[in-house]
């Protein structure tokens, strides 16, 4: 990939013809290469949105600027950088790399698009950033759901998606680990009475406890259809009922009858560990499945992809099996294929989407995870 010579830096950011019109600007075009500080940007509005996409030119990395209203838009170059910096290290990006590229920005210059490769490029990332509306709200959440798309770019063999991109570029440009922050090191049992499944995982100290939630449900296979809770302990306790030090919600309509709690959105892992290293996971509060983790280690400075999933064993129950008890029916009929009820769960479990441990598939699914 051509990138500029260092000390040639000048961000230019292609606007669309209806981003222009909005912004009430006539910038005449600028021809550039696809390279570092090269960008375009979209103004889009209906539904009841009005958003802006800022894509890089070179790996289609975006940004979005959700509710883009007139005094939004008149802070544009600071809200972009805010986000970008936002984005970079949510995903894990060398901090010192971030605060380089940032300065490096400088002023923005604006130019007329003309390209109409950018343009269709544009719209493609537009298309991802509707669909992520029906889970996000947030610049940065809207971001991130963006920059997971898988593109094919060209001369590639594979499919990549764009922030692998954009992680690749700033690597090559700085010449230094593109990568560097904390992670832990999380031993989750899902207490089964006797049949429980583990699973060693490996994830950002900053990793959001909404987040996690969803990283829990692809490790155990659940379908993310019943509620959950995380409460924070320094020592287990013998008794089930005992109340956690912090009790973390995940609805505000959940906080109505726990009026110690917080809602999990706003906490991040590295608020409480490594001082409490005890979590319960709480999930589907009829079936009642427990879910023990521990932290087992702090690795400073780790410049790889997360998260990742270590090891693992045992397999996990369908949803709404009826408990842990139920569980041990089901698995009892599925032991013997002459059991009289053997095609019934056999069929009911195959439309539960429920499938043994396979720890391969569960690391190539946590690579594409938001």
């Amino acid at each position: 990939m051509n990138l500029r010579n260092k000390g040639e830096i000048s961000v230019i950011v292609h606007l669309t013809k209806k981003f222009a019109d909005k912004l009430k600007l006539a910038p005449k075009p600028i021809q550039t290469e696809a390279d570092l500080f090269s960008w375009t940007a979209h103004f889009v509005q209906g539904h009841g949105f009005r958003f802006v996409v800022m894509m890089h030119d070179a790996t289609r990395f975006s940004i979005v600027l959700n509710e883009a209203k007139m005094p939004k838009l008149k802070k544009l170059e600071t809200e972009f950088k805010n986000v970008l910096a936002l984005t970079f290290h949510e995903l894990g990006v060398n901090p010192e790399i971030v605060d380089q590229f940032i300065n490096d920005l400088g002023e923005i210059t604006f130019s007329k698009n003309s390209n109409r490769s950018s343009t269709a490029k544009i719209n493609k990332v537009v298309e991802g950033v509707w669909a992520a509306f029906r889970f996000a709200r947030e610049d940065l959440d809207l971001s991130l759901w963006s920059n997971r798309q898988l593109y094919k770019m060209k001369g590639a063999e594979d499919y990549r998606q764009s922030y692998e991109l954009m992680l690749e570029i700033l690597g090559d440009h700085y010449e230094q680990p593109v990568l560097k922050r904390q992670a832990l090191d999380l031993k989750i049992r899902l207490d089964l009475d006797g049949k429980d499944a583990i699973r060693c995982l490996r994830v950002p100290a900053n990793l959001r406890f909404d987040k996690f939630h969803k990283l829990l449900q692809i490790a155990f296979g659940w379908n993310n259809s019943h509620l959950c809770s995380f409460g924070i302990f320094k020592e287990w306790s013998s008794n089930p009922y005992a109340e956690p030090l912090i009790d973390l919600a995940q609805f505000e309509e959940d906080m109505e009858y726990r009026p110690n709690a917080e809602l999990m959105k706003n906490y991040r892992l590295s608020d409480f560990l490594p001082e409490y290293d005890k979590i319960l996971y709480s999930y589907d509060f009829g079936d009642d499945w427990k879910h023990y983790i521990e932290l087992e280690n702090v690795v400073d400075n780790y410049e790889q992809q997360l998260p990742i999933l270590l090891s693992g064993s045992g397999d996990t129950p369908p949803e709404d099996v009826g408990g842990v008890g139920g569980y041990h029916e089901f698995l009892e009929v599925m032991s013997n294929p002459n059991h009289e009820d053997y095609e019934h769960f056999k069929a009911w479990s195959n439309s539960q989407w429920w499938k043994p441990f396979d720890e391969e598939y569960l690391k190539r699914r946590f690579r594409y995870f938001e």
